[in-house]
């Protein structure tokens, strides 16, 4: 076979010293946008619709009226209960007068005493019948569906409206078991929602039970939503800082693959020798990411990184030596690095 003649010239790097500093973990996980609170109401009695008070999408304030039912009898069994009512505490009223006169026995007041209470009762049971043609609101909020419509006729237990209580409203994550022991209620967390917006919030709650399936646990970040334009259901992303590691900042295209496809760098060590460092991505933006599981110090290759195997010897040009003339945009760069 061939021989590989030894003057083959050796590839040449640009290599940059990095130190590591310390960087602010965060752990990012998706998830989702939920109403504090969703309430289905229903109709508590049977009738016909007669009035739509609100409309599907609107805001509505505690009291408004959702849904108007026919009325039918119940005004007029109002008030002949309230007529019997007023019978009854006569026939009671005179029973006491002639027992105290002994002209009726203590039976007899009991009697009627039974028949005041069961009108009462009557009477209370006729004015909620009433009250039930008027569905409104028990909070503010905005109404998500109304499936009624006027000529519907309702049964008791029938869907009415579905209101949601939509400020504040929750981010809500399923947090991986050796995560959740970072988080804590009360700390701050940022949100970026599917749209592009962004928010701060606040954890307001850690679940202590792992859901068995998954083995995750729930967390919900509270977030503001005074104008109710952030709805429910949608996808977000939850930023939860959760400690301090020391991380190495570093440009975006000095990420490498090795053959077995981990994500890592590659730097220098010994005489002008080649390693690979796999690494641990922990957030940044095209300007810069932070990479964690490195030594504090390395001379990292920033050029010719993708052309270089591990082991091999390689001409080195330091961006920050005496044998160069440093790169100014390089070592500015560095040094934010090192001041971050």
């Amino acid at each position: 076979g061939t021989t590989v003649p030894n003057n083959t010239p050796r590839a040449s790097v640009r290599v940059k010293a990095s130190e590591a500093v310390e960087h602010v973990d965060v752990l990012r996980i998706s998830g989702r946008t939920e109403a504090v609170i969703s309430v289905e109401i229903r109709a508590e009695i049977d009738a016909t619709v007669v009035e739509i008070g609100a409309i599907k999408g609107q805001r509505i304030a505690k009291g408004d009226l959702l849904v108007r039912l026919a009325v039918e009898d119940r005004a007029a069994r109002v008030e002949k209960a309230r007529a019997l009512v007023a019978q009854r505490e006569l026939e009671n009223s005179a029973a006491k007068s002639l027992a105290e006169k002994n002209y009726r026995s203590k039976t007899g007041v009991a009697e009627t005493r039974a028949f005041l209470e069961e009108a009462r009762a009557d009477l209370k049971l006729a004015q909620i019948e009433l009250n039930h043609t008027e569905i409104r609101a028990p909070f503010d909020g905005i109404v998500e569906d109304r499936p009624a419509e006027i000529g519907d006729l309702l049964s008791d237990g029938d869907p009415v409206a579905t209101l949601i209580k939509a400020d504040p409203m929750l981010v809500v994550a399923h947090i991986p078991e050796h995560s959740i022991g970072n988080i804590q209620v009360g700390q701050l967390a940022h949100t970026r929602l599917f749209d592009g917006r962004e928010a701060d919030g606040v954890v307001r709650y850690v679940a202590r039970v792992s859901d068995n399936s998954t083995r995750t646990y729930r967390v919900e970040v509270e977030i503001d939503n005074t104008d109710l334009t952030i709805p429910d259901g949608m996808t977000a992303e939850l930023q939860i800082p959760i400690g301090t590691k020391m991380a190495h900042r570093v440009a975006p295209s000095t990420l490498t693959l090795n053959d077995d496809g981990e994500v890592g760098v590659r730097g220098i060590i010994d005489d002008n020798k080649v390693v690979f460092y796999p690494v641990k991505l922990q957030g940044g933006n095209r300007d810069g990411i932070w990479i964690g599981g490195l030594p504090d110090k390395i001379d990292l290759i920033v050029v010719g990184h993708d052309w270089v195997k591990e082991g091999a010897t390689v001409d080195v040009t330091r961006l920050d030596g005496e044998n160069t003339p440093a790169d100014t945009t390089d070592m500015a760069a560095h040094k934010e690095t090192v001041a971050r």
